[in-house]
């Protein structure tokens, strides 16, 4: 059999899954079919979109995103191989870059099946044939903004190709990026504002909008970015909720704050996020740990970094910090789902050394759900967040300081998200970030403490230019002074020593698989 490259797969919608009615992504076709017998109903086109969400999540590969930033550690090659990206020891056939790239590009084929076929589909409401098509462009766009920020340029691909068009060339960067945004203004005005809670978790109009404000930002288009966020904080349709944990942890699913999810199931769609983030006195194996870095980078609670401020104590570390910190890192004397963890206890299972504990000595809370304890492997149901409202604001405040039309409103959007109740962190005002620079400097510690585990961090260190300092060199966990028994006590765990060469690594490789079927489309330089 010829075998053909990952681009080139084409959605037929004969895949076959479980159904449930709690969940809209889980309406799948249940039998196969041939495509001359598809696209008869209305079943089938809902079906086909239904198709091209799922792959959003992509747990085993999304969650250790974070492991190639400065905020995490991954400890094992496996699932994802995220280890060598985090320290730059990969190369172009490590398996984060193949795997991204693959479901990245069966999500496009996916949404261009839908595209192609559903007009074929009789009797089907005007309305809904463009609310489905508008779904499709935007899970299409949605796949080229997260490839255009890890590879650079790509093909893009509108179509079902034909296999004379199989060898194609990358499309430069901007020329997506410019598509992107093209589609996301044609499509804010094919999707409803909201679903009925059924059918929550589908594309909006606020969610197009949203998507096209982070394209822009991403690709330094600071009016573009400006504009679209504005236009979803003027539609006073999505709020900063006041429980920021549970965003994260499932009990809060149609949160307003949430723009665009992957979505999980209980026992019938699940994932395995608690497996992966978890410690082992609740059943995980701590594959995903923070740093000491993303921890020190939570400011006081006086709203300084720990390096500036007057009530930071370094011999009591956790005491006075931004409250995020404790929600998205367990801290000493935690309690989670019930169950204590003592990571600084040498007696305890969670300490450093012991089977399956954190390299770093710390353990994420943010992401761990709320009703699992022990052994939970694939039994996670917890939504995998990957736009919100929170992300929209600090998009429109950073694209107007980059523009340096710095006003009320700007202040106005960062403290939106600074003062989230259960946060509370001190306004940043005229007095406390007085210039381009400053205010800068303060939005750049906020998306950093408010997205933490979420994929935000390796886009924004990419092109703020700064992961040749903050991925070069050592990498450390917590102070040794929890664990008195070892012989470095008054240090930091060093766990490794990463390499990042700004020549290769602010682009990942082209997978090798791809390069050695398609010689066309060429690779990243320095790989």
């Amino acid at each position: 059999m010829k075998k053909l490259s990952t681009l080139f797969i084409i959605a037929t919608a004969c895949i076959s899954f479980t159904a449930c009615k709690k969940d809209f992504l889980d309406q799948q076709p249940q039998a196969s079919v041939s495509r001359d017998d598809y696209w008869k109903t209305q079943a089938d086109a809902v079906n086909a979109v239904n198709n091209c969400y799922r792959q959003l999540g992509d747990v085993d590969n999304r969650m250790f995103i974070s492991g190639a930033t400065d905020d995490s550690y991954a400890w094992s090659n496996w699932p994802s191989e995220v280890l060598y990206v985090g320290n730059g020891s990969a190369t172009p056939d490590n398996n984060v870059f193949g795997n991204f790239w693959r479901n990245l590009y069966r999500m496009i084929a996916s949404c261009n099946d839908v595209l192609d076929n559903v007009d074929r589909v009789p009797n089907l409401a005007d309305s809904l044939r463009t609310r489905l098509r508008g779904e499709a462009r935007f899970v299409r766009a949605y796949a080229y903004q997260q490839l255009i920020g890890m590879y650079g340029d790509v093909p893009l691909i509108t179509h079902i190709q034909s296999i004379d068009e199989f060898k194609v060339s990358r499309t430069p960067r901007a020329e997506v990026a410019t598509f992107i945004a093209a589609e996301m203004d044609t499509v804010s005005n094919m999707l409803p504002a909201s679903y009925g809670s059924s059918d929550f978790g589908r594309a909006t109009k606020g969610a197009a909008l949203a998507l096209k404000a982070r394209t822009m930002l991403y690709e330094g288009k600071w009016q573009e970015a400006a504009t679209a966020a504005k236009a979803v904080i003027d539609a006073n349709y999505f709020i900063i909720d006041p429980n920021y944990r549970s965003l994260f942890d499932g009990t809060n699913k149609q949160s307003k704050e949430l723009i665009f999810v992957a979505q999980y199931v209980k026992n019938t769609l699940p994932n395995a996020t608690a497996t992966w983030m978890g410690g082992p006195s609740i059943g995980g194996w701590s594959e995903l740990t923070p740093t000491q870095a993303l921890v020190d980078a939570f400011e006081a609670t006086d709203g300084k970094p720990i390096t500036q401020s007057t009530v930071y104590d370094p011999s009591q570390p956790f005491k006075n910090r931004d409250p995020r910190l404790g929600y998205v890192v367990i801290l000493p004397g935690d309690v989670v789902n019930n169950i204590p963890i003592k990571y600084t206890d040498t007696t305890s299972i969670d300490c450093i050394s012991k089977n399956n504990a954190s390299f770093t000595g710390y353990y994420y809370k943010k992401y761990i759900p709320s009703d699992i304890a022990g052994d939970w492997d694939r039994n996670s149901s917890n939504d995998i967040v990957l736009i919100r409202f929170a992300e929209v604001l600090l998009t429109y405040a950073e694209a107007k300081i980059e523009l340096n039309q710095i006003d009320q409103s700007v202040y106005d959007a960062i403290n939106r998200v600074r003062q989230r109740p259960g946060v509370m962190m001190p306004q940043v005002t005229a007095a406390t970030a007085p210039t381009q620079t400053a205010l800068r400097d303060a939005v750049r510690r906020e998306r950093r403490a408010e997205f933490a585990v979420e994929d935000n961090r390796l886009f924004d260190i990419r092109r703020w230019k700064i992961a040749e300092t903050v991925m070069n060199g050592p990498v450390y966990g917590i102070l040794n002074n929890f664990f008195k028994s070892r012989n470095d006590y008054g240090k930091h765990i060093l766990v490794e020593t990463r390499v990042f060469k700004p020549g290769r690594d602010y682009l990942w490789a082209i997978p090798q698989s791809e390069r050695s079927i398609n010689p066309n489309i060429g690779q990243n330089s320095g790989w």
